[in-house]
């Protein structure tokens, strides 16, 4: 009889061993998809979002695509202006309508050590609000570009990005054509990718960038380049700091060989985005 019981109890025993070893066996599994789940938010996590209408409070300089006829001035601040409107920013140059090619680029840049570590996606809408073309001797256009750049100043002394340019000289055989920014630690040079139309309709810019695995993805529209990434040496004077700048350009029409023509260059950008992804 009390062999009985001490088996009885022996059986309750593990019974209740055997329940307790499946509770343990069940939390760590949760504690196992919590982890993995939160790591995977981690891993996906927006750190850092900017983004507006217009392009208030960034800055506007001017850029190296310019040129100045014989007798006219250095090209400079007075050739070129930004204007922030309620819905949109209209980007000018060669607002003084002289024999020159101005170049207008406005940008927001954010000096964070954490630009080099995060995934960055970006995006902006723009239109040109007349129509280059041989004829149209009051406004005519260069180029319309932008793009996103960290520069690494602490470290390589590289700047890492992806850019966009599309050109709209209507003289030029390239007239449409769009080009990608490439570069490997040199000088760089643009490379064609696709062709957009010139027209007033609004278009749309998309790049991702990942600088730790040195990878860019860049969307105008419906046109994509998935080697986008591009690393620049640039002058010994630039800073020390990180840095990264998101930009948009714009530049007036080169009056060569003629030095003729006069025309002011504008462009429309609105609804811009800018998120720091977490790795």
């Amino acid at each position: 009889m009390l062999m009985r019981q001490n088996k009885a109890n022996v059986h309750r025993i593990l019974g209740k061993g055997a329940l307790i070893g499946s509770l343990v066996v069940c939390l760590a599994s949760l504690f196992a998809v919590a982890y993995t789940t939160s790591a995977y938010a981690k891993q996906n996590m927006t750190t850092h979002h900017y983004g507006g209408k217009n392009f208030a409070g960034w800055d506007t300089v001017v850029g190296d695509g310019i040129y100045a006829a014989p007798g006219e001035a250095p090209v400079s601040t007075s050739d070129i202006e930004t204007d922030n409107l309620p819905d949109y920013s209209l980007l000018q140059a060669n607002i003084q309508r002289r024999v020159i090619m101005a170049h207008n680029i406005t940008y927001k840049k954010i000096i964070d050590s954490q630009a080099l570590t995060a995934a960055h996606e970006v995006g902006y809408t723009f239109r040109l609000p007349y129509l280059p073309s041989t004829s149209n001797t009051s406004e005519n256009a260069q180029t319309l570009e932008g793009g996103l750049f960290v520069w690494d100043g602490a470290n390589t002394r590289l700047d890492y990005g992806a850019a966009f340019q599309w050109r709209l000289n209507p003289w030029a055989p390239d007239f449409g054509k769009l080009y990608a920014w490439q570069a490997n630690a040199d000088a760089g040079h643009w490379a064609e990718i696709g062709y957009l139309k010139p027209d007033t309709a609004w278009h749309h810019l998309e790049i991702r960038l990942d600088i730790q695995a040195r990878q860019a993805i860049l969307n105008v529209d419906n046109i994509q380049d998935t080697s986008a990434f591009s690393s620049v040496t640039k002058p010994a004077d630039w800073g020390t700091e990180v840095a990264a700048r998101l930009q948009a350009e714009i530049i007036s029409i080169d009056p060569r060989p003629s030095n003729q023509i006069r025309a002011l260059h504008q462009g429309e950008f609105k609804n811009w985005h800018w998120n720091w992804l977490a790795q």
